[in-house]
Protein backbone atom coordinates (compact mmCIF):
# COMPACT_ATOMS: atom_id res chain seq x y z
CA UNK A 1 0.00 0.00 0.00
CA UNK A 2 1.53 3.08 -1.15
CA UNK A 3 1.44 5.72 1.83
CA UNK A 4 0.82 9.68 0.90
CA UNK A 5 3.06 11.18 3.65
CA UNK A 6 5.87 9.30 2.69
CA UNK A 7 5.33 9.88 -1.21
CA UNK A 8 5.18 14.04 -0.45
CA UNK A 9 8.48 13.74 2.02
CA UNK A 10 10.12 12.33 -1.33
CA UNK A 11 8.54 14.76 -3.50
CA UNK A 12 9.56 17.47 -1.27
CA UNK A 13 13.17 16.36 -1.41
CA UNK A 14 13.55 16.83 -4.86
CA UNK A 15 12.10 20.17 -5.03
CA UNK A 16 14.54 20.65 -1.88
CA UNK A 17 17.44 19.72 -4.17
CA UNK A 18 16.56 21.75 -6.86
CA UNK A 19 16.23 25.05 -4.96
CA UNK A 20 19.41 24.53 -2.59
CA UNK A 21 21.35 24.77 -5.72
CA UNK A 22 20.69 27.85 -5.91
CA UNK A 23 22.11 29.50 -2.32
CA UNK A 24 25.18 26.88 -3.26
CA UNK A 25 25.89 28.78 -6.08
CA UNK A 26 25.19 32.27 -4.92
CA UNK A 27 27.44 30.93 -2.17
CA UNK A 28 30.07 30.05 -4.40
CA UNK A 29 29.94 33.04 -6.71
CA UNK A 30 29.97 35.59 -3.17
CA UNK A 31 33.79 33.22 -2.65
CA UNK A 32 34.70 33.66 -6.02
CA UNK A 33 34.28 37.71 -6.01
CA UNK A 34 35.48 38.19 -3.27
CA UNK A 35 38.69 35.93 -4.24
CA UNK A 36 38.55 37.46 -7.16
CA UNK A 37 39.01 40.72 -5.77
CA UNK A 38 42.04 39.73 -3.63
CA UNK A 39 43.85 38.55 -6.60
CA UNK A 40 43.46 41.24 -8.76
CA UNK A 41 45.04 43.51 -5.66
CA UNK A 42 48.04 40.77 -6.21
CA UNK A 43 48.04 41.69 -10.02
CA UNK A 44 46.87 38.21 -11.01
CA UNK A 45 44.17 36.31 -12.84
CA UNK A 46 41.17 34.84 -12.51
CA UNK A 47 39.84 32.63 -15.06
CA UNK A 48 40.71 29.63 -13.22
CA UNK A 49 39.10 30.59 -10.18
CA UNK A 50 35.37 31.36 -11.66
CA UNK A 51 35.86 28.16 -13.73
CA UNK A 52 35.92 26.11 -10.13
CA UNK A 53 33.01 28.01 -9.16
CA UNK A 54 31.28 27.10 -11.87
CA UNK A 55 32.41 22.90 -12.01
CA UNK A 56 31.82 23.59 -7.88
CA UNK A 57 28.01 24.92 -8.42
CA UNK A 58 26.80 21.58 -11.04
CA UNK A 59 28.97 19.22 -9.78
CA UNK A 60 28.35 19.17 -5.72
CA UNK A 61 24.55 19.09 -6.01
CA UNK A 62 24.95 15.99 -9.00
CA UNK A 63 26.80 14.21 -6.66
CA UNK A 64 23.53 13.75 -4.49
CA UNK A 65 21.63 14.08 -7.93
CA UNK A 66 21.17 9.96 -7.71
CA UNK A 67 19.99 9.53 -4.70
CA UNK A 68 17.09 12.06 -5.24
CA UNK A 69 16.05 10.59 -8.08
CA UNK A 70 15.58 7.31 -6.44
CA UNK A 71 13.18 8.51 -3.95
CA UNK A 72 11.31 10.76 -6.31
CA UNK A 73 7.20 9.55 -6.28
CA UNK A 74 6.35 9.01 -10.24
CA UNK A 75 3.67 11.59 -10.10
CA UNK A 76 6.62 14.25 -10.05
CA UNK A 77 8.35 12.89 -13.15
CA UNK A 78 7.44 15.84 -14.68
CA UNK A 79 10.38 17.55 -13.16
CA UNK A 80 12.46 15.32 -14.65
CA UNK A 81 10.95 16.21 -18.15
CA UNK A 82 11.14 19.98 -17.32
CA UNK A 83 14.90 19.95 -16.69
CA UNK A 84 15.78 17.34 -19.78
CA UNK A 85 13.33 20.28 -22.04
CA UNK A 86 15.15 23.04 -20.74
CA UNK A 87 19.00 21.21 -21.12
CA UNK A 88 17.50 19.90 -24.64
CA UNK A 89 16.61 23.60 -25.81
CA UNK A 90 20.01 24.84 -24.34
CA UNK A 91 21.65 22.07 -26.43
CA UNK A 92 20.06 23.10 -29.46
CA UNK A 93 20.80 26.82 -29.51
CA UNK A 94 24.30 25.89 -29.26
CA UNK A 95 24.02 23.55 -32.35
CA UNK A 96 21.78 26.17 -34.06
CA UNK A 97 25.32 28.77 -33.28
CA UNK A 98 27.60 25.99 -34.65
CA UNK A 99 25.14 26.06 -37.55
CA UNK A 100 25.25 29.30 -38.39
CA UNK A 101 29.04 29.69 -37.72
CA UNK A 102 29.60 27.20 -40.36
CA UNK A 103 27.91 28.64 -42.80
CA UNK A 104 29.73 31.84 -42.19
CA UNK A 105 33.11 30.01 -42.44
CA UNK A 106 31.95 29.07 -46.00
CA UNK A 107 32.54 32.53 -46.89
CA UNK A 108 35.67 33.28 -45.05
CA UNK A 109 38.81 34.17 -46.75
CA UNK A 110 42.16 32.43 -46.02
CA UNK A 111 44.77 35.15 -45.91
CA UNK A 112 47.69 36.43 -44.26
CA UNK A 113 48.18 39.49 -41.46
CA UNK A 114 51.54 40.51 -40.83
CA UNK A 115 52.88 36.90 -41.77
CA UNK A 116 50.25 35.47 -39.74
CA UNK A 117 47.54 32.75 -41.36
CA UNK A 118 43.98 34.32 -40.67
CA UNK A 119 40.73 33.86 -41.98
CA UNK A 120 38.97 37.39 -43.01
CA UNK A 121 35.00 37.57 -42.81
CA UNK A 122 32.49 40.58 -43.66
CA UNK A 123 31.93 41.69 -40.27
CA UNK A 124 33.03 39.06 -37.61
CA UNK A 125 35.67 39.29 -35.71
CA UNK A 126 38.20 40.33 -34.42
CA UNK A 127 37.99 37.03 -32.50
CA UNK A 128 38.97 33.33 -32.32
CA UNK A 129 36.44 30.97 -33.81
CA UNK A 130 36.44 26.82 -33.60
CA UNK A 131 36.56 24.52 -30.61
CA UNK A 132 38.77 21.94 -32.27
CA UNK A 133 40.65 23.92 -34.96
CA UNK A 134 40.10 27.48 -33.51
CA UNK A 135 41.22 29.62 -36.40
CA UNK A 136 42.02 33.76 -36.03
CA UNK A 137 39.41 35.90 -37.60
CA UNK A 138 39.54 39.20 -38.70
CA UNK A 139 37.17 41.69 -40.26
CA UNK A 140 38.40 42.65 -43.68
CA UNK A 141 38.09 46.42 -42.54
CA UNK A 142 40.90 45.75 -40.10
CA UNK A 143 43.17 46.01 -43.54
CA UNK A 144 42.23 49.87 -43.38
CA UNK A 145 43.71 50.56 -39.90
CA UNK A 146 47.41 51.09 -38.97
CA UNK A 147 49.97 48.76 -39.13
CA UNK A 148 50.74 49.08 -35.34
CA UNK A 149 46.98 48.76 -34.54
CA UNK A 150 46.89 45.64 -36.83
CA UNK A 151 49.86 44.38 -35.12
CA UNK A 152 48.40 44.78 -31.45
CA UNK A 153 44.64 43.41 -32.40
CA UNK A 154 46.67 39.69 -34.07
CA UNK A 155 48.90 39.89 -31.08
CA UNK A 156 45.42 39.71 -28.54
CA UNK A 157 43.99 37.25 -30.82
CA UNK A 158 47.11 35.47 -30.67
CA UNK A 159 47.03 35.32 -26.76
CA UNK A 160 43.68 33.97 -26.59
CA UNK A 161 44.80 30.91 -29.28
CA UNK A 162 47.57 30.16 -27.22
CA UNK A 163 45.28 29.99 -24.34
CA UNK A 164 42.90 27.70 -25.33
CA UNK A 165 40.01 30.20 -24.64
CA UNK A 166 38.03 29.05 -26.91
CA UNK A 167 38.05 25.24 -25.17
CA UNK A 168 37.72 26.71 -21.61
CA UNK A 169 34.43 28.41 -22.44
CA UNK A 170 32.93 25.71 -24.09
CA UNK A 171 33.95 23.36 -20.96
CA UNK A 172 31.95 26.41 -18.91
CA UNK A 173 28.96 25.99 -21.07
CA UNK A 174 28.55 22.67 -21.00
CA UNK A 175 28.54 22.49 -17.01
CA UNK A 176 26.10 25.14 -17.63
CA UNK A 177 24.07 22.79 -19.88
CA UNK A 178 23.55 20.44 -17.06
CA UNK A 179 21.05 23.20 -15.10
CA UNK A 180 20.59 25.47 -17.50
CA UNK A 181 17.68 27.13 -14.84
CA UNK A 182 20.47 27.76 -12.54
CA UNK A 183 20.38 32.06 -12.60
CA UNK A 184 23.77 32.33 -10.57
CA UNK A 185 25.70 30.10 -13.14
CA UNK A 186 25.23 32.00 -16.14
CA UNK A 187 26.11 35.56 -13.60
CA UNK A 188 29.72 32.95 -13.16
CA UNK A 189 30.21 32.37 -16.86
CA UNK A 190 30.04 36.41 -17.44
CA UNK A 191 32.31 36.85 -15.12
CA UNK A 192 33.97 34.12 -16.57
CA UNK A 193 34.49 35.67 -19.57
CA UNK A 194 35.53 38.86 -18.41
CA UNK A 195 38.52 37.12 -16.17
CA UNK A 196 39.55 35.86 -19.43
CA UNK A 197 39.66 39.56 -21.09
CA UNK A 198 41.88 40.43 -18.02
CA UNK A 199 43.74 37.24 -18.47
CA UNK A 200 44.84 38.79 -22.32
CA UNK A 201 45.32 42.28 -20.95
CA UNK A 202 48.33 40.60 -18.86
CA UNK A 203 49.60 38.44 -21.87
CA UNK A 204 49.80 41.35 -23.80
CA UNK A 205 51.62 43.28 -21.34
CA UNK A 206 54.13 40.44 -20.68
CA UNK A 207 54.86 40.43 -24.38
CA UNK A 208 56.31 44.03 -23.93
CA UNK A 209 53.22 46.13 -25.69
CA UNK A 210 53.16 49.54 -24.96
CA UNK A 211 49.77 49.58 -22.27
CA UNK A 212 48.95 53.22 -23.83
CA UNK A 213 48.83 51.92 -26.98
CA UNK A 214 46.91 48.70 -25.94
CA UNK A 215 44.55 50.79 -24.32
CA UNK A 216 43.87 53.05 -27.58
CA UNK A 217 43.06 49.89 -29.44
CA UNK A 218 40.85 48.72 -27.04
CA UNK A 219 38.98 52.20 -26.95
CA UNK A 220 38.61 52.22 -30.66
CA UNK A 221 38.01 49.09 -31.81
CA UNK A 222 36.67 46.93 -28.85
CA UNK A 223 33.24 47.22 -29.03
CA UNK A 224 33.43 45.01 -32.04
CA UNK A 225 31.43 41.47 -31.30
CA UNK A 226 31.24 38.53 -33.25
CA UNK A 227 28.06 37.44 -31.57
CA UNK A 228 29.37 33.88 -31.76
CA UNK A 229 29.42 31.15 -28.81
CA UNK A 230 32.42 30.02 -27.20
CA UNK A 231 33.91 32.89 -29.50
CA UNK A 232 34.96 35.61 -26.89
CA UNK A 233 35.21 39.51 -28.61
CA UNK A 234 38.06 41.66 -27.84
CA UNK A 235 36.05 42.88 -24.99
CA UNK A 236 32.87 42.05 -23.21
CA UNK A 237 30.38 44.77 -25.25
CA UNK A 238 30.25 47.19 -22.24
CA UNK A 239 31.96 50.43 -21.57
CA UNK A 240 32.12 49.81 -18.10
CA UNK A 241 33.71 46.63 -18.55
CA UNK A 242 36.58 47.84 -20.22
CA UNK A 243 37.16 50.76 -18.25
CA UNK A 244 37.52 48.26 -15.63
CA UNK A 245 40.37 46.50 -17.61
CA UNK A 246 41.89 49.49 -18.49
CA UNK A 247 42.48 50.03 -14.01
CA UNK A 248 43.23 46.68 -13.46
CA UNK A 249 45.91 46.73 -16.20
CA UNK A 250 47.78 49.14 -14.01
CA UNK A 251 48.36 46.58 -11.65
CA UNK A 252 50.40 43.85 -13.36
CA UNK A 253 54.19 44.39 -13.14
CA UNK A 254 56.45 43.11 -15.84
CA UNK A 255 56.69 39.99 -13.68
CA UNK A 256 53.29 39.33 -12.21
CA UNK A 257 52.53 39.71 -16.05
CA UNK A 258 55.68 37.76 -17.44
CA UNK A 259 54.11 34.61 -15.00
CA UNK A 260 51.28 33.97 -17.31
CA UNK A 261 53.50 32.45 -20.28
Amino acid sequence: MRHPAGSRRRGRLMVAWLLGTLPLALLLSAAAWRAERAQHRRGRTTRWLWLAAIAASVLLPLARLPGVLAAMPPEQAQLKLGWFVLSSGMLLLLALRSVWLLSHQRRWQKSTLLGTPVFLSGGIGPCVAGLLRPRIVMPVWLRLISSQQQTLLLAHEQCRLAARDPQLLALAYALIVLMPWNLPLWWQVHRLRFAIEVDCDARMLAHGHAPRDYAIVLRQHGQCYSGLTGASPIVLNDPLALRRRRRLMGRFTRDQAANLL
